[in-house]
């Protein structure tokens, strides 16, 4: 039985790479844990009160907080959404659960500050920085380093507000680029091999996709439209928006890329992830069920 996550954003986080919990933690604590951090930008010399001093479009804080709010943004929500998709007693951070001020609650980072990335061009669908997260390990399709991504959001995220961009579908064929890499392959080894091998892509990740749908626009090409491959998956780039506690989980082979930021209002977010106690398994016999997460690499092996 689900924690939290309804039938139906499983399935679509399964077949989209992706599903936003809404309120994952309360908006009060997501919006006082704003302030902490704009408290710690002082020390990047930015003063919340005065604009003048927000000299860079976006400024990429590499550090991991605890506050009592964070704390506290650990909700039982958040973690059940998790097991929803990893499946229950495989994640090896489960210390989710707020109310004990003596637990060793994890950290909250690394944080991509969007003032106003962009703000001065026309919006569009960027074809630089598109990637899938984990430089820090080698890939595997089975993979247990990363888990989920969680795009934990503390600002509210309109449209053309510097939400993430996702590439919807992507997962599969990343999940079939890594099924052919039985050695393994670093992070950005990969993601550029990926994405040349494939048509949509190739055109995504480069300014020249004019042979791609000729005649529209980045926007037309790979928002307005879907494309469907050879294999059956369909590949459509979508902005997210989310408002303070709310979660978006990713599938941690979904391309991503930050977008413009035409809003006016600072955007605050983390990346956090959920590694597995073990790599996640396409032929259990064990009479244990697979996790979402496990069916979504084994439909996508399948088609």
């Amino acid at each position: 039985m689900n924690k939290v996550l309804m039938d139906s954003q499983i399935e679509q986080f399964m077949e989209l790479g992706w599903v936003k919990v809404e309120e994952a933690f309360h908006t009060a604590l997501a919006l006082e844990s704003q302030d902490f951090l704009w408290e710690q930008l002082i020390r990047y010399g930015i003063d919340r009160g005065d604009p003048a001093t927000w000299d860079k479009p976006i400024l990429f804080v590499q550090e991991s907080f605890r506050s009592p709010s964070f704390d506290r943004c650990n909700s039982q929500r958040l973690g059940g959404a998790i097991e929803d998709l990893i499946g229950v007693g495989r994640w090896t951070e489960k210390v989710l659960w707020n109310g004990d001020p003596n637990r060793n609650y994890p950290t909250w980072g690394w944080w991509p500050v969007n003032f106003r990335l962009g703000g001065d061009k026309e919006w569009d669908v960027p074809a630089a920085g598109w990637h899938w997260d984990g430089a820090h390990f080698r890939h595997y399709v089975d993979a247990s380093e990363q888990g989920l991504l969680c795009l934990c959001i503390f600002s509210e995220i309109g449209k053309h507000g510097g939400g993430t961009l996702v590439a919807e579908g992507s997962h599969q064929v990343v999940a079939r680029y890594l099924a052919s890499k039985t050695e393994g392959v670093e992070s950005q080894e990969g993601i550029d091999e990926c994405s040349l091998q494939h048509p949509w892509l190739a055109a995504l990740t480069s300014q020249d996709g004019d042979a791609f749908l000729p005649g529209e626009d980045r926007i037309g090409k790979f928002m307005d439209h879907a494309y469907i491959d050879e294999h059956g998956t369909r590949l459509k780039v979508i902005e997210t928006i989310a408002s303070p506690g709310d979660v978006i989980l990713c599938h941690p082979f979904l391309y991503h890329t930050p977008s413009q930021n035409h809003s006016g209002i600072t955007r605050f977010m983390c990346n956090r992830t959920t590694p597995l106690k073990e790599r996640m398994k396409f032929d259990r016999n064990d009479g244990t069920d697979y996790s979402p997460l496990e069916a979504s690499v084994k439909r996508a092996l399948n088609r």
